[in-house]
């Protein structure tokens, strides 16, 4: 057994973990930890992983991975130059089942076409009313005309047939009423169509906002699943109080953060363009974590944890 391993070995049981315990935090197989600490690097699957199977062993054991890999630097193989020294994330867990306010937002979408073609027919209808009430209005005022002509050659046959002026009286004042009639009736129509078409406009302006809502969904030992719903952007704060190793990706696969950070540094990083985010901190304890100003209570042991967040968008 080499002195790294040695020294691995004791901060494990110091901690009280064993074998199994330790592969579960790093997901790294009990062979490749045991061959770590009895030295036997030529077991595990390369020089890059040998360094990076080392960094998280020592970050699950409460030690500094990098500094621990400078100390034994000539005791482990070197890496090559073009690959980095550190594990990327594992591939996130499947999004949640959608928020109630995403379902009510579902409802409301089906149900609006349906709305939609109600006020489409009632247009329609209200048309044909239209139509069908100015025809009756020209056939009535056609057969009066009928009649007053009918009228005049009677007087005149008869001898007794009305002057012109009285004639012409009487058609004005038909065609008066036609016209109020007909004004009337246009009005009716218009305001109806009117009130039909501000109704949905009005009841959904009435409609709240939705709030921004943050909950945790799923929690294990090590991995914590929070749903991000309503919410106009998706803002991720890191803030150190001590040194922790932290890799933050979206789900694109853009690595936004992955590195070190030392003690008082802060980090801030948005993601709005990404549907969903996990985020591996080497020291939990180290790093306080916020979404969109919110603090997320990230549980600090074991000090390794990883973190998926599921972002939804406010529509």
């Amino acid at each position: 057994m080499t002195e790294l391993g040695q020294r691995l070995k004791e901060a494990r049981n110091d901690k009280g973990l064993s074998l199994e315990e330790i592969q579960s935090i790093t997901k790294i197989q009990k062979r490749y930890l045991l061959a770590i600490e009895e030295g036997n690097y030529e077991l595990l699957p390369g020089n890059f992983y040998t360094r990076a199977f080392i960094k998280n062993y020592a970050e699950a054991v409460g030690l500094h991975g990098e500094e621990l890999l400078e100390e034994y630097a000539s005791e482990i193989p070197k890496a090559n130059a073009d690959v980095p020294e550190s594990l990327p994330p594992r591939k996130m867990r499947k999004p949640s089942a959608p928020s109630k306010s995403s379902s009510a937002s579902s409802k409301w979408s089906s149900v609006f076409p349906s709305v939609l073609v109600v006020l489409l027919i009632v247009g329609v209808a209200a048309l044909i009313w239209y139509v069908v009430q100015s025809g009756d209005q020209k056939t009535n005022q056609n057969a009066t005309t009928n009649q007053a002509e009918e009228q005049v050659t009677s007087d005149e046959n008869s001898g007794s047939a009305p002057n012109s002026d009285e004639v012409s009286k009487e058609d004005e004042s038909a065609a008066s009423d036609d016209a109020a009639k007909d004004e009337k009736a246009k009005s009716d129509d218009e305001k109806a169509k009117d009130e039909a078409e501000e109704k949905p406009a009005e009841e959904k302006e009435d409609e709240p906002a939705p709030k921004m809502e943050i909950k945790k969904v799923k929690s294990d030992t090590d991995h914590s699943t929070y749903e991000i719903a309503n919410a106009e952007k998706f803002e991720v704060k890191l803030e150190a109080s001590g040194s922790s190793w932290v890799a933050l990706t979206g789900a694109s696969d853009k690595k936004y953060v992955y590195e070190s950070l030392a003690k008082g540094k802060n980090v801030t990083e948005d993601l709005s363009s990404e549907t969903s985010a996990t985020l591996r901190l080497g020291s939990s304890p180290n790093i306080e974590v916020y979404v969109n100003g919110e603090k997320i209570d990230i549980p600090k042991e074991p000090v390794v944890q990883n973190v998926t967040f599921n972002f939804k968008k406010a529509e």
